[in-house]
């Protein structure tokens, strides 16, 4: 009986200038250590960076160390205002930026010893890579776990049932986060701009995961007349409102053991935001004009394109209802620009898509009779450089060429994923249209590759809006974010910079009633950041305690 073949051991390329952490992996019998030179670590940034140049092929995961004692000239570049000392510190956070320049797609895990505040700030724009803490040199199952489940989470599709992750890290990370609050009891929070894909995320993944027998129900509040909502939600019978001939079953009994999706929250009157607390609280509900209530057992997930956090200082929406919908279970979601390293990979996966639209795929028919393909040969997207390879057999494919995919790479897509897939399915659709015309007039194709014409691309994009700077909503900047400073001439810059966010903290203190986490949410846009900001008040000399009580 022969036996059974074991799995490759991950190879794991170690960035540290220490021995620690390199001891404590050879003390893992299920992980192989890269050699650098003949050593189990890269020591700095640049030696690690010239071996993965080589040696990319080589490596399933990297542990990076966080603070490197090396020489100023082995030290990349932290940001611009950073002390030497501070790029001592956080050194890891400028090689995890590198990486990702290059190999986006390479797993990467944190290390340190010290639970620091500073690290999340420093690591804002990587914060979806893990951060893995150790307390003790000997914590091998700790690093074990973190390794292989850094790599399962590699290892999953870039598309999955309609949902393009790519390989965008901080969309990883999203789907990391929606698997493990798919599975619970509490609410999920989802935020983003609109046509970032929160419905698809709801119903295609959540519920989909959510271990529940019932079905999936969606209601788009912003759509519903505000007198109809409460029926809508909890339910009628007939006769308890005008225009009420029969009974109606609202969302959330319609839900009952599946997953209830509410999108644009934020639109509910004070009165619905009133009812839905008690049904969160409670779970039962009790339809407009009946005496005995209804129990109800669903996964709820609301989406907002605004933060709701703002809404809630901003008086607009209940606060206690948005603790109850748990802001640790709130996950934004990118806008389609801030994925740039996945436009190629989108553009492919929604022009591929395409072809099962009923226009498209009639027009896609008719093109591939004509050029001998299969009826049911699949549609492909050929980007720039790729153009100068022959085409692929039994394919349909479309050339896109580079003036025309830089246009599209530096568009901003304020429509989000719902705009390219609009602009991928148009281009298609146009370029059919264009050859089938020229075969009805009688003339033969010889290619099964058709030109994307570059003019096309720009008169789509250049009839596309502008995009929102920075914000959920698309909004103009809410008078809620202005605040009065004074500025006042000081010895240096920097001390004119910290009179400056002094003020501003303590404004915003007031605004926000002294809550750091709503705080945390307005400056960084994650209610869980609290801790640091709350750090960053006292290095600023600023007193809780004392504001509050000469508020």
């Amino acid at each position: 009986m022969g036996s059974e073949r074991q799995p490759r051991r991950p190879r794991v390329l170690l960035i540290d200038d220490g021995a620690t952490y390199e001891a404590l992996l050879k003390a893992l019998t299920d992980v192989t250590l890269a050699q650098v030179d003949g050593k189990g670590r890269a020591h700095d940034g640049p030696a690690a960076l010239a071996w993965l140049a080589f040696h990319r092929a080589e490596v399933d995961i990297v542990l990076l160390d966080v603070h490197f004692d090396v020489a100023d000239d082995r030290l990349l570049t932290l940001d611009v205002a950073a002390t030497p000392r501070k790029t001592r510190r956080f050194q890891g956070v400028a090689i995890l930026r590198e990486i990702r320049k290059t190999w986006p797609d390479l797993p990467v895990l944190l290390l340190t010893e010290l639970q620091d505040l500073s690290l999340a700030e420093a690591a804002h724009d990587v914060s979806a890579t893990p951060v893995t803490y150790f307390l003790g040199a000997g914590d091998t199952d700790a690093l074990r776990i973190r390794i292989f489940a850094a790599l399962a989470e590699a290892a999953q599709p870039l598309e999955d049932d309609g949902i393009f992750w790519g390989r965008d890290p901080t969309m990883r990370a999203l789907r990391h986060r929606l698997a493990v609050l798919a599975r619970g009891g509490l609410p999920v929070v989802l935020e983003g701009e609109t046509g970032t894909g929160k419905s698809h995320l709801a119903r295609l993944f959540v519920h989909k995961n959510s271990g529940r027998s019932g079905p999936f129900m969606a209601l788009d509040l912003a759509t519903v007349p505000q007198e109809l909502v409460p029926a809508m939600l909890f339910g009628a019978l007939r006769g308890s409102y005008t225009g009420s001939v029969v009974d109606r079953k609202g969302a959330f009994e319609a839900a009952h053991r599946g997953t209830l999706f509410l999108d644009e929250i934020q639109n509910t009157s004070a009165d619905v935001q009133k009812q839905l607390l008690r049904v969160l609280q409670e779970g039962r509900v009790q339809p407009l004009g009946a005496v005995q209530e209804v129990t109800v057992d669903v996964k709820l997930v609301v989406a907002a394109n605004v933060t709701l956090a703002d809404a809630v200082v901003a008086g607009r929406f209940r606060h206690d209802l948005y603790m109850r919908l748990s802001p640790a279970t709130r996950v934004v979601v990118p806008p389609l620009r801030a994925r740039r390293t996945d436009f190629a990979l989108l553009m492919r996966q929604l022009a591929a898509t395409s072809a099962t639209r009923a226009g498209v795929r009639d027009l896609a028919n008719e093109v591939r009779k004509a050029l001998n393909l299969p009826l049911l040969a699949p549609l492909r997207l050929i980007i720039g450089s790729d153009l100068r390879s022959k085409p692929e057999a039994g394919t349909l494919e479309f050339g896109l060429h580079d003036a025309a995919w830089r246009t599209i790479a530096a568009h901003s897509f304020p429509g989000n994923l719902r705009e390219m897939a609009m602009l991928a399915e148009n281009l298609v659709a146009f370029t059919l249209f264009s050859a089938a015309e020229a075969l009805r007039s009688g003339i033969e194709l010889s290619q099964t590759r058709l030109q994307i014409d570059s003019g096309l691309v720009a008169e789509l994009l250049e009839k596309s809006i502008a995009a929102p700077a920075d914000s959920h909503s698309g909004s103009s900047v809410d008078t809620v974010n202005q605040f009065a400073v004074t500025l006042a001439a000081g010895p240096t810059l920097s001390q004119v910079a910290v009179d400056l966010e002094r003020q501003v903290m303590q404004a915003l203190f007031a605004q926000c009633n002294g809550d750091f986490a709503a705080m945390a949410e307005r400056l960084l846009g994650d209610p869980q950041r609290a801790r640091a900001v709350r750090l960053r008040f006292n290095q600023l000399g600023l007193s809780a305690r004392q504001l509050r009580t000469h508020a």
